[in-house]
């Protein structure tokens, strides 16, 4: 990366960002990041990762394993990280719903058996 770029991106974290960074909750977090799948927003991650996991997926076609191990190491690890987000969101995503699902399911066993005070 160059200097300028690492410049930039470590002026971008102003006192202010790092505020509003601490002030959010895990939480929240991951109620907003739930909340990216299905957005427009969401397909461009998407994107950016499939097209810089083909990226380097093409440099493993040209390493050597006998002689580059390190470098096949440090590429599969670079995936594993650009997956992480997606990953992430995908397992909020699922996770939501299968609370759902089993809400649902518990409500409709309650339901079947009568409400809270059976069928008698």
């Amino acid at each position: 990366m160059k200097k300028e770029t690492t410049n930039e991106i470590q002026n971008y974290f102003t006192d202010e960002v790092r505020e509003q960074i601490s002030g959010m909750t895990s939480s929240d977090m991951k109620d907003i990041l739930r909340g990216l799948e299905g957005t427009p927003v969401w397909v461009a991650i998407l994107k950016y990762t499939q097209e810089r996991i083909g990226t380097v997926q093409g440099s493993f076609l040209t390493l050597d394993p006998v002689n580059e191990p390190t470098k096949i190491a440090r590429y599969q690890g670079a995936i594993t990280g650009m997956l992480d987000l997606q990953d992430a969101v995908l397992n909020l995503k699922f996770d939501s719903e299968r609370k759902m699902n089993k809400d649902k399911v518990d409500e409709e066993n309650k339901n079947d058996l009568g409400g809270a005070y059976g069928k008698y």
